[in-house]
């Protein structure tokens, strides 16, 4: 080989094994837990810790009968409400519940009564609030979306994620185990998959919004059922649509139609809706979730943005202080009913019978 063509083979190889020994150097710089991943949570101590009632609620016990002069939210939701990986009092709900109480122009008292359990979907949460729900007496319901909610036992996401847990061994070192060490593979590899997974994760979700997918047509139904027998009681219904905190805020965001379905089918049905997306946008997603890539459940910062708001919303649907809820409906039936059967009532007696 002339002396010249050696020299550029050296050249080459030289620039590619520096380049390698660079790239090796700053992968190791990147490497997980080198740079914060999250918002660093102040407090940590009592996360996800109660109180926690009877009933298995993560809330104080609760008399079925209203006190007087206390008005009342029940919540319903999945973890989101439930509040994951933060404390209690630094959920939406509860924030709401002292925004409520502390804000209004009369001084009034406000209870939160929680009904939220994690893995909920919109069909149970549904039935809680028949079942459960409406024997607080409540003043208004907030029901926390989260875009799962359309789930159900058959979710293309079951599946997806049960091959990946399948072939989590599947790595490139495979049969080089020397790579096994080797930051720079490691680096490309891990980036490689959560590029792969993440788009899976997009397109599965998207499959769970299709016009004839089942959880989706049943979410719809549940969403007008819980609209129907609040507005048969005469209480306000709020949907807090949250977003999907796992991927970029900004124009890239995967789920704006999605949030467009969900809103069109409960405003359709009679509830106030609250889509939190414009809250959220052009944020850091990073800093809005309990611990990065590994949980991305709303931290407090999210919380308190939802609680904002959630709050501004709730003060257009509820009745001026001081007026509206009567403070006892223990019996359970629908309000118009009760008034109805307390004008009869009253006119019976006026009659003399």
């Amino acid at each position: 080989m002339p002396a010249a063509r050696r020299g550029e083979l050296f050249l080459v190889v030289g620039g590619l094994a520096t380049a390698l020994v660079l790239g090796e150097a700053v992968a190791h710089l990147l490497r997980p837990g080198a740079t914060p991943s999250s918002y660093p949570r102040v407090r940590l101590a009592g996360a996800n810790g109660g109180p926690f009632n009877s009933l298995g609620y993560r809330d104080r016990e609760r008399s079925k009968e209203k006190p007087t002069g206390v008005r009342r939210i029940v919540s319903l939701g999945d973890s989101f409400a439930w509040g994951w990986g933060i404390l209690l009092d630094d959920t939406y709900a509860r924030r709401v519940e002292r925004m409520l109480t502390e804000r209004r122009v009369q001084k009034e008292t406000w209870d939160d009564v929680s009904l939220a359990s994690p893995g909920l979907n919109s069909v149970q949460e549904a039935e809680r609030l028949s079942a459960e729900g409406f024997a607080y007496c409540p003043d208004v319901v907030v029901l926390g979306y989260v875009l799962n909610d359309s789930d159900d036992q058959h979710a293309p996401e079951v599946k997806r994620t049960a091959d990946w847990l399948r072939n989590a061994d599947a790595t490139p070192w495979a049969g080089w185990p020397v790579l096994r060490h080797s930051a720079l593979v490691r680096l490309l590899a891990t980036r490689i998959r959560a590029t792969v997974d993440n788009r899976r994760r997009v397109e599965g979700r998207r499959a769970t919004y299709a016009p004839g997918y089942p959880g989706w047509i049943a979410g719809q139904k549940a969403l007008r059922e819980m609209a129907g027998m609040c507005r048969e009681r005469g209480v306000p219904l709020v949907i807090l649509i949250f977003p999907d905190l796992g991927v970029p805020l900004d124009d890239r965001y995967p789920f704006t139609a999605i949030h467009a379905q969900v809103r069109t089918v409960a405003i359709a049905a009679g509830a106030r809706v609250v889509d939190l997306l414009p809250s959220f946008r052009g944020l850091n997603s990073e800093l809005l979730v309990v611990a990065g890539v590994d949980d991305t459940h709303p931290n407090e910062i999210a919380h308190r943005i939802a609680a904002l708001a959630l709050f501004d919303a709730l003060r257009e649907v509820l009745p001026p202080p001081g007026e509206g809820m009567p403070h006892s409906c223990s019996d359970g039936r629908p309000r118009a009913a009760a008034r109805a059967a307390e004008r009869r009532g009253s006119a019976e007696s006026r009659k003399g019978v």
